[in-house]
């Protein structure tokens, strides 16, 4: 999971928050990040967001440069989203740890 938690604190870098409400959120991304993401397998991406539950679903958007998430908000505590896209690393890396225990439950 370490591996996983580093990942997704690395890629935060490359998103901001377009809106959020409980259940739904756009982030927009930097363009690098699609370079970024060309070295990993996107088949290996789409399976792991498909393997978890509290994803209903998601859209790319290269357009507009945005990733649309609907997420089931029992699930994941939406101030724990906010948190991960906080300007303080230290609260970001303690809401990353929040929210993969609470989709391993």
């Amino acid at each position: 999971m370490k591996k996983q938690i580093d990942t997704a604190l690395k890629l935060r870098r490359w998103l901001t928050i377009g809106h959020h409400i409980p259940g739904r959120i756009r982030l927009k991304y930097k363009l690098g990040l699609l370079a970024h993401l060309a070295t990993f397998n996107r088949a290996d991406i789409e399976n792991t967001l498909q393997s978890i539950a509290a994803f209903k679903q998601y859209k790319i958007n290269n357009a507009t440069g945005s990733l649309l998430i609907e997420y089931d908000a029992n699930i994941v505590k939406p101030h724990l989203i906010e948190a991960l896209f906080s300007e303080s690393e230290q609260e970001a890396e303690q809401a990353c740890y929040a929210l993969a225990a609470c989709l391993e439950q």
